[in-house]
């Protein structure tokens, strides 16, 4: 799931941006020395503060007019320190250790519970919990997170790096169904909403001919390999997962793996299965051949990402195949189905990557100038210049619109922008100029606003209370019988008795026994 977090962030997953983002000056953007009707200590040589990541080479270059800006702004300087995307952990590590810690730095935080709670217990990163009402924009940001402080005795030492527009989400999703609208119109059919509508739509193509070819060539719906993960939609259309717990009434947290609801789902596609509605290659399908399979019409429907990127990148090979044709009349999105409940429910993940630290042994005006450049970062101001940059430097204002003045090419050499990522990733930022961009936005929005959080997400149960290889041992058992039940099984509710049975006598038991345990102590 981790890296699965990593490659989506890269490739910048979309949902619509708030306007708040994109808003000019206002009594939010404004730092905290000037919301307190003091002015800018001009006469005063800058601060320097050390600032560390993987992204941050360049950030004082003497060119840089953002970082220009933000010297004028805050009278800061900043010193970054780098490291390559491929050791700046360990570089991290070493810097702690040998007392040379950063002044601001990014790191996994909670991600890495026993390191970040060893960090917190050592004293060696600011309590920021006690600065939330003198900078109000760390306040708010960190108010969408406050589940994470459960792990650290209520307080926050680290300011999660929020990858949407920090609108108070606390779960996000890009994944989506995509579907071929050409053939729902060739047979006729209505976009699917529910998971019975989802069956017929994926039989038909399988067995009414779609591509007009003459053969049964086709099928309905296909996945790729990673285990069984991509049909986590599918699973949650019955409320269910792989991975997760629900509580019960009686306040118990009982794994949905082995609940009624996997039952069905597994029923279903085990359907789907036998009668050819879903591709019997689902398993090993790459993600490239997924694709490539709906593109040249072997399949009517794949879950994938549908950020800008892969949307524009699909639309583009659709525009090779069919040079005719807008590829907008020929691909479409399901969205979020209708459950056997009637909820509709997309599990998503947490709306952070990482996080940003403050190094408690600094120096109280250090403090305070590090808190300043988050908290103005954050502010409607700070988002404002991050992201379209300085007017008639980066950009001039048309019709009410931010038009760039530079290339693509010619912004990127302003390494000041990279400091964007020590408050937000932002991946939810769509330019006027992205192509297909109204079409990406309502895609997004079909799943992300069903995004659902995983209650117990970052639960810290001890290594001494339950062994890590047992929950990589329970899910290879949970890959293997998932994939067997539905492409073998003659008698799913049998099978799948059998299977609870199995994966409680594995582990099963004793994970939901700490699982509950930690949850007490942890009130979640």
């Amino acid at each position: 799931m981790f890296e699965a977090k990593k490659k989506w962030i890269a490739a910048l997953g979309i949902v619509p941006l708030l306007a708040g983002v994109l808003a000019g000056c206002s009594d939010n953007g404004k730092t905290s020395e000037e919301a307190g009707g003091q002015q800018p200590e001009k006469a005063k040589a800058p601060v320097e503060l050390t600032v560390f990541s993987w992204m941050f080479e360049g950030a004082n270059a003497p060119e840089s007019a953002i970082y220009k800006r933000l010297q004028e702004k805050l009278n800061i300087k900043i010193k970054p320190i780098v490291a390559s995307w491929n050791d700046w952990e360990e570089k991290l590590n070493v810097m702690i250790a040998s007392g040379e810690m950063p002044d601001v730095f990014i790191s996994n935080g909670i991600a890495k519970p026993v390191q970040y709670k060893q960090w917190v217990k050592e004293g060696l990163l600011l309590n920021l919990s006690d600065y939330t009402t003198q900078y109000p924009n760390i306040g708010k940001s960190l108010a969408n997170f406050e589940v994470l402080a459960k792990a650290t005795d209520g307080k926050q030492y680290a300011l999660p790096i929020y990858n949407e527009s920090g609108s108070g989400k606390n779960s996000i999703n890009s994944h989506n169904i995509l579907i071929r609208q050409d053939w729902l119109d060739k047979l006729n059919l209505k976009m699917p909403t529910t998971t019975q509508e989802f069956y017929e739509v994926a039989k038909a193509f399988t067995e009414n001919d779609p591509d007009g070819n003459g053969q049964k060539d086709t099928y309905g719906y296909t996945s790729s390999s990673g285990g069984v993960w991509w049909q986590y939609p599918l699973f949650n259309a019955f409320d269910a997962s792989t991975d997760r717990f629900k509580k019960s009434a009686d306040g118990k947290w009982e794994p949905e793996v082995i609940s009624p609801g996997m039952e069905q789902a597994l029923s279903f596609l085990n359907k789907m299965y036998k009668d050819k509605a879903l591709d019997p290659d689902f398993m090993i399908n790459t993600d490239d051949q997924k694709v490539e399979k709906f593109i040249t019409g072997k399949v009517g429907m794949i879950i994938n990402n549908l950020n800008a990127t892969f949307y524009n990148d699909i639309y583009n090979k659709f525009k090779k195949v069919y040079e005719d044709k807008d590829p907008n009349t020929i691909i479409n999105w399901v969205g979020t189905l209708k459950g056997v409940n009637g909820q509709q429910r997309m599990d998503g993940s947490s709306n952070f990557w990482c996080e940003t630290s403050i190094n408690a042994g600094i120096s109280d005006e250090k403090k305070q100038k590090a808190l300043e450049l988050l908290d103005y970062l954050l502010s409607d101001e700070g988002q404002n210049l991050m992201l379209n940059g300085i007017e008639n430097v980066h950009y001039k204002v048309e019709d009410g619109k931010k038009v760039p003045i530079m290339t693509p090419e010619e912004r990127d050499k302003d390494k000041g922008f990279s400091l964007k990522a020590l408050v937000s990733w932002n991946t939810d930022f769509l330019p006027e100029s992205t192509p297909n961009r109204e079409q990406i936005l309502a895609a997004a929005k079909s799943t992300g606003d069903y995004a659902v959080p995983n209650p117990l997400e970052f639960l810290n149960i001890s290594e001494d209370a339950l062994d890590p290889s047992l929950v990589g041992e329970l899910n290879d058992f949970v890959n293997q019988k998932v994939v067997e039940m539905i492409v073998n099984s003659k008698n799913v509710p049998t099978d799948f008795a059998k299977f609870k049975e199995e994966w409680l006598a594995k582990g099963g038991t004793k994970l939901v026994e700490q699982t509950n345990k930690q949850a007490v102590a942890e009130g979640r």
